[in-house]
């Protein structure tokens, strides 16, 4: 006979099977946050991506040929405390790379490109700009003038990497100086701004682009919010330091929803010639 008032044992969803926004709460199902590229169907906050995720929705597929993988491998010369560990947590995996910036060849909608993207996670060093980033970056500015093919770049950066000093702020003029060479061959250089993008990087490369896009929401800004407060002597807008503002301000050309950006980004290519 059946226990009538037994009650049933609650269902368990298996690990992962749903996210939650880090803006509004939202439960989502996971493979439906994945579809729509990570984006919050309820309020419409970008979260971040990985340059693999970033790659895979935005070069053809089978088109990415990474390069500048493992050649390179920052050294802590300063002897900062705690950096070799998170060096070494960035490498970790099967088959890992030695920084933050991935950098490659791909063609999007057909056209050739060279990609350069910042991988905000890698290494738990924010995007940041050390001396292996800006090198990587000039080699695929390098490569970008050897094949006449436009440069594209995602930025995603906290900035200068402290642990590295005078070396990092270094970066800011050898990037600049590369996107110069590229201005001069004439070589389109495209710049996505995606969250967050802040510090060296706003100051230098990420601000230079012929074309400079934006994602909904991005933190954009020269400095930091702690630092940003510290230094207020007035209050800012509402949408200060964000994307919105900057495009508001002349700072940028347009912002463009991540599911209409590989759209956006091909025409962008067709319109410049590469």
């Amino acid at each position: 006979m059946p226990d009538w008032f037994r009650r049933p044992a609650p269902a368990v969803a298996p690990e992962g099977a749903f996210t939650k926004c880090t803006t509004c709460g939202a439960i989502l199902y996971t493979k439906d946050f994945e579809r729509d590229f990570k984006v919050c169907i309820k309020c419409g906050y970008h979260h971040r991506l990985t340059a693999d995720e970033r790659i895979a929705i935005t070069a053809d597929e089978g088109s990415f040929v990474e390069f500048g993988r493992r050649e390179l491998r920052s050294e802590d010369f300063l002897q900062f405390p705690g950096y070799a560990d998170k060096l070494i947590a960035g490498e970790d995996g099967d088959d890992p790379r030695t920084d933050g910036l991935v950098t490659g060849v791909a063609t999007l909608s057909g056209q050739p490109c060279v990609l350069a993207i910042s991988d905000f996670e890698w290494g738990r060093l924010a995007g940041t700009m050390g001396s292996v980033f800006g090198e990587k970056f000039a080699r695929a500015a390098d490569r970008a003038l050897d094949e006449e093919s436009a440069l594209i770049t995602f930025c995603a950066s906290g900035g200068a990497r402290m642990q590295e000093g005078l070396t990092s702020l270094m970066q800011m003029a050898k990037t600049s100086l590369s996107v110069a060479q590229l201005d001069r061959a004439k070589v389109p250089y495209i710049v996505v701004l995606t969250n967050p993008s802040t510090g060296g990087a706003v100051a230098s490369y990420a601000s230079l682009g012929d074309v400079i896009y934006a994602e909904p929401g991005a933190t954009v800004g020269l400095s930091g919010e702690r630092v940003a407060a510290q230094a207020q002597t007035a209050k800012p807008p509402a949408n200060y330091r964000t994307a919105e503002f900057m495009e508001e301000h002349g700072q940028l050309d347009k912002i463009i929803a991540r599911k209409d950006l590989t759209t956006t980004l091909a025409k962008t290519l067709a319109f410049l010639g590469s």
